[in-house]
């Protein structure tokens, strides 16, 4: 909550902020900048290792990576300034709405604000074995979905897309399991019939390759109404067609759900000069990491999620606009979003002055965001 106190005020200079080009450049980046990360392991820390030996190279820059287990973990050093920026998950947009672990009396909504992300060449959604049977949505009724406990990212976007076919957890069999990767052992020993899954992720690869086969649900892109349903529950969730992973290929793409992985966020306040040439060094040297790791080729400035649900850093605005990217459809975007930031930290406040904890808070803040809606997206 200390960042939204501090900030409710820079709403005027982020307007302004916003249509300058700083005079800064890539090669104006430190020495060594600092960013919060998924841990070892991970798709996300592997392209912040590729990332950081690309400034290295070029720039002479030092990446160091500081990896957290969960959503909070990898939040917290940025809140507290001891990090620069963080190459976040979807998480970002919770911390951003105060919802999960950030709908809680020391965090609230976070003034977070994007640099660069990456969309790349796969999806994310709901996967099947082929020996189910199950082909479409809308045939998950009465089958076995497997949920990951304390992952709202991934239980969250099982019940939009059942949504999409107007169903609920309540209509399948929900399956717990205390992993991600647990899941997928499910799929793969005949457990369970579905679970979330990137398509690019070992478990895919494995469950294709075995005589259950694999086969991802399509979320079909013309169906209005479905994605209505789905993105009122996960706006993050956009329309994406697959063309890597298990089961999928160029001439065979999936379509269906995507959002960006990892997402490159610090707050409202940081430096926009320090803001701007990190942007810069990422774009300038995406040549030399984008092959680099899995994913790493979504950091591409063709896939910038420019017009989605969370507003850009004016530092990163300059550099969009620097490299010809950025637009006025997209500024005036990016500015509600902005404003609509400062309505839900003064909500909040409100809430805060209240004393409101537990349930209570929770059920006032769903009341106080449901007032203050997302303006549409112009992905």
């Amino acid at each position: 909550m200390t960042k939204n106190k501090f900030l409710l005020g820079l709403a005027g200079a982020a307007c302004l902020l916003s249509t300058t080009t700083f005079a800064q450049t890539a090669e104006d980046l430190p020495s060594v900048v600092t960013w919060s990360a998924y841990g070892p392991g991970s798709s996300g820390h592997a392209q912040a290792v590729a990332m950081g030996a690309a400034l290295q190279n070029n720039l002479g820059t030092t990446l160091r990576i500081l990896p957290g287990q969960n959503d909070v973990s990898r939040m917290v050093p940025l809140r507290d300034d001891r990090v620069m920026f963080s190459a976040a998950g979807i998480a970002s947009f919770f911390a951003q709405e105060g919802l999960n672990d950030f709908g809680t009396p020391n965090w609230g909504p976070q003034p977070v604000r994007l640099l660069l992300a990456s969309s790349p060449n796969h999806n994310q959604g709901i996967a099947a074995t082929e020996e189910s049977g199950i082909e479409n949505v809308a045939d998950l009724a009465g089958k076995r979905v497997a949920a990951v406990v304390g992952a709202p990212a991934i239980n969250n976007g099982i019940e939009a897309i059942l949504a999409f076919a107007e169903l609920s957890w309540e209509d399948v069999e929900r399956v717990d399991y205390p992993g991600y990767s647990a899941s997928w052992d499910g799929m793969n020993s005949g457990q369970v019939d579905a679970a979330w899954g990137a398509t690019t992720i070992s478990g895919a690869y494995q469950l294709e390759n075995s005589s259950r086969g694999i086969h991802w649900l399509p979320v079909p892109h013309d169906n209005d109404a479905g994605w209505e349903r789905l993105q009122s529950l996960m706006p993050h969730i956009f329309r994406h067609n697959a063309t890597e992973g298990a089961g999928i290929s160029e001439e065979e793409p999936h379509e269906g759900t995507n959002y960006p992985y990892p997402i490159l966020i610090t707050y409202a306040d940081q430096d926009p000069m320090l803001v701007q040439s990190m942007t810069e060094a990422l774009i300038q040297t995406f040549p030399d990491y984008q092959d680099a790791a899995p994913g790493a080729d979504g950091w591409a400035l063709d896939k910038q999620p420019l017009g989605w649900i969370m507003p850009f850093h004016e530092g990163a605005v300059a550099a969009l606009r620097g490299a010809g990217v950025w637009s006025e459809e997209y500024e005036q975007h990016n500015q509600a979003l902005i404003d609509r930031q400062d309505e839900l930290a003064e909500a909040w406040q409100r809430l805060q002055e209240q004393g409101l904890e537990g349930d209570e808070l929770t059920e006032a803040w769903e009341r106080e965001r449901a007032n203050i809606p997302l303006p549409p997206s112009i992905q």
